[in-house]
């Protein structure tokens, strides 16, 4: 087996890597054949090590598709907040315009735009297997989340959206920063963001 250092390589790093065979580029297409290099987009693979030892997602994610930090509903699940598995990893993105979806030999990616302002804001590091990559906090997961839905008022409605459709937990919602999600809520000029900012709020009354 070729060995191959980095678990994320791209055409730039394997062409210098290879750089003494007559042909970079045949070498780089025969460990794709013999699945030591698995492309993810074109210019960018993954070692057939690093599936095996279980790469984070969300470090993919970072790469696959940027700038982005991982979010929504996947972030959720990281957290614990949400019960269900989530099999797609999913990431914010600025500027873009437009959804997007990746479909790869180890999973699919979606991305989708928050908004610019509040892009950089509550976002931070997480190691997983001794690989770091960007993703929201708790509280930043659950405003972009809920900045998809449709425009929600109600308190009540809002709380049958978190705990019987999300099915986050009371306690947990309790423990998120009341600081951040007001403080992030009217950057996103989301009626819902901010009723969910009122409604955590009136939780730690």
């Amino acid at each position: 087996m070729q060995n191959i250092p980095i678990p994320l390589p791209d055409t730039l790093w394997l062409n210098n890597q290879f750089q003494n065979y007559a042909d970079p580029r045949a070498k780089i297409a025969a460990l794709e054949r013999k699945k030591e290099l698995i492309r993810l987009k074109r210019g960018l693979y993954i070692t057939s090590n690093a599936v095996a030892n279980h790469f984070p997602g969300g470090c993919i994610a970072n790469r696959l598709y940027g700038p982005s930090y991982v979010s929504f509903a996947y972030a959720l699940r990281i957290y614990n907040f949400i019960p269900e598995y989530v099999p797609n990893v999913t990431s914010a993105t600025r500027g873009k315009h437009r959804s997007k979806r990746f479909v790869t030999p180890v999973g699919v990616f979606f991305y989708r735009d928050v908004p610019a302002a509040v892009f950089h804001r509550a976002v931070t590091y997480r190691n997983e297997n001794g690989v770091r990559f960007l993703v929201a906090t708790p509280e930043k997961a659950l405003c972009d989340e809920l900045s998809t839905t449709g425009t929600i008022r109600s308190l009540r409605r809002l709380e049958k959206l978190l705990f019987d459709d999300l099915r986050i937990d009371y306690e947990d919602l309790l423990s998120v920063d009341t600081q951040i999600i007001s403080e992030l809520a009217p950057l996103y000029k989301s009626t819902t963001v901010e009723t969910f900012a009122r409604l955590i709020r009136s939780m730690k009354k």
